[in-house]
Formats: C-alpha cells, structure tokens, sequence
C-alpha cells in the first residue's frame, strides 16, 4: 500500500463489554477495509479501541464512522487521519 494515502484512524470508546472487540470491528469488515493495526486498552469501565485502516475513501471511511456512532456499544468515535493531504469527506 502505498504510504502517501491517507490512513484513517478511528479511537472508539466501548462499554467494557466481552464481545466489544468483535462487535466494533464489524463495520469495518462490512466494507472490506485492511487493518493497518488495532490496540485495545482496557479501563475500569469501559475500552478503549484504536484502529487504523489503509487504502479507504472517505465515502467509505464515513459508512464505517456512521455505522460505529449507531452501535448501542459504542459510546463515543473519535475520526482522523495519518499522511498525505486530508481527504475531502462527504457531507452526511
């Protein structure tokens, strides 16, 4: 992949629930994204999910921020991302 493209990064904040992981990371393989690389950190009472995604547009990298915000298990999305200029993203 090349390095150039942006690398959409998502940090979720999810209920400290078992299947929390499995749960987040279905969106993202509903439209067929590569994981450049997930990390779980664990609170108290909830988790704390970084993914960062390569070769996404932004059409799809919002299907999957939308998706996640609609998730009873998710409690908060934050969006960006890493490398070239910053996409152009659609308005919703």
């Amino acid at each position: 992949m090349d390095d150039a493209a942006p690398h959409f990064v998502f940090q979720i904040v999810a209920a400290h629930e078992s299947d929390a992981l499995l749960r987040v990371l279905g969106p993202f393989a509903l439209v067929a994204a590569t994981l450049r690389s997930a990390q779980l950190t664990r609170g108290e009472d909830h988790v704390s999910i970084r993914i960062e995604t390569e070769g996404l547009d932004a059409q799809r990298a919002q299907t999957i921020l939308r998706r996640l915000e609609n998730m009873p298990v998710v409690r908060g999305v934050g969006f960006g991302w890493l490398g070239a200029a910053a996409p152009i993203l659609a308005q919703a």
